[in-house]
């Protein structure tokens, strides 16, 4: 295998933070990393998973023609920069690179490109591939993993880039976004009773869903993990002297390992039931959220991921953090979503989530990355390389 020029993850995480790529304008981003990879050797391709938008593949082929051996996969959109000052001018202060999407997720872009460098330099050939995959909308609808499928995206094991600040994810919960609407009769707030309040069944509601138990679950290594309710947003009424005739409620319901989206709706479904019940009220659920309006991504729904503490791809994320970092890195569950649901619920890949970066900085003004987690990553995917596909 040649020499290739040497990709610096500093310089590069730097030079993506210019590139603005909100969810929606992923283009350019694209083809900036499809440029880079294919600069330092890699066969590289587009595939179109919206319109005018793509998703990235960057491959180090190997010298087996088996399916390859290691698979990272991270997104290229950002959420908006909100009150964020310099957001697209990246800047360092005390050690760390500020600007939006410098933690989600950039800087696990940028150790994937100067680990295939260096792998390239090294002037060793693998024997199983290395992919790279880069996916839009992840902050949205998903359509760019939603696509890994049909783009006949496969590996022995996969690697989700997303912030994790070194430390070892293997699994995530997933996410119902649900929304009731219930809607009454109108009347004067002088006469209620003539009325049916569309909020107040809505308060009911709310409280029955709040109050009941849920379910829970031992993840070995990990201990109790339960789930969750979340009451998000409330709308309804139209004047305070008037009986409200109309109520939307926002849930966010997260999901366990073992937990469906089928099943949440069914038990939302046997609660309104009781309240189709009462005169002059209706009531109706479905899986909704602000953002989504796109119909797949309601259907498949956002699933629970697991990948046993015990697994291989475990074995050697925590070898590889071992000779980089000369201590075991810490193992955890997080409780938000990530897209190792695609990896392992749709193409049954055994998938871990490890990037630099501090999550808790993720769609905040104070965004900003650490160099030294960006290196030592970058080193920590070179070693999982060389054990994987060597």
């Amino acid at each position: 295998m040649g020499k290739s020029t040497y990709v610096n993850p500093v310089e590069e995480v730097t030079s993506m933070l210019e590139i603005e790529s909100i969810t929606g304008n992923e283009r350019e981003l694209a083809f900036y990393l499809l440029d880079r990879f294919k600069s330092i050797g890699c066969r590289t391709s587009l595939f179109e998973a919206a319109t005018g938008r793509y998703n990235i593949t960057a491959v180090i082929e190997g010298t087996s023609s088996g399916k390859p051996g290691l698979l990272f996969h991270g997104h290229l959109d950002t959420v908006p920069p909100y009150n964020m000052e310099n957001p697209f001018s990246p800047y360092e202060v005390d050690g760390c690179i500020h600007g939006r999407g410098s933690v989600d997720q950039k800087g696990g872009l940028a150790a994937v490109l100067a680990a295939f460098s260096a792998y390239m330099n090294s002037g060793k050939t693998p024997e199983k591939s290395i992919v790279f995959v880069g996916v839009i909308d992840e902050e949205s609808e998903h359509r760019g993993s939603m696509a890994l499928r049909e783009m006949g995206i496969d590996a022995d094991f996969a690697v989700v880039t997303e912030p994790t600040a070194l430390k070892l994810g293997i699994g995530c919960k997933g996410t119902a976004p649900i929304r009731i609407e219930i809607v009454g009769k109108p009347a004067h707030g002088c006469r209620p009773w003539l009325g049916t309040n569309a909020v107040v069944a809505g308060m009911e509601i709310t409280r029955e869903l709040m109050n009941e138990t849920l379910p829970e679950c031992i993840i070995e290594g990990i201990g109790k993990v339960k789930a969750s309710w979340n009451l998000g947003r409330i709308e309804g009424g139209d004047a305070y002297n008037i009986v409200a005739d109309r109520c939307s409620i926002w849930f966010d319901r997260r999901l366990i390992p073992g937990e469906t989206q089928e099943q949440i709706q069914t038990r939302v479904s046997k609660l309104i039931d009781k309240y189709e019940s009462t005169d002059n009220i209706t009531v109706s659920a479905e899986i909704a959220r602000p953002d989504w309006n796109w119909d797949p991504i309601k259907k498949r729904g956002l699933l629970p991921a697991l990948t046993e503490i015990n697994s291989e791809i475990v074995k050697y994320v925590k070898r590889a953090h071992h000779i980089v970092k000369g201590s075991d890195p810490v193992i955890f569950f997080t409780d938000g979503y990530q897209e190792m649901d695609f990896l392992v619920n749709d193409l049954g890949i055994e998938s871990i989530q490890y990037g630099p970066g501090d999550s808790s900085l993720c769609h905040t003004d104070n965004e900003q990355l650490s160099i030294s987690d960006l290196k030592s990553c970058t080193d920590v995917y070179l070693e999982l390389i060389r054990l994987i596909c060597e």
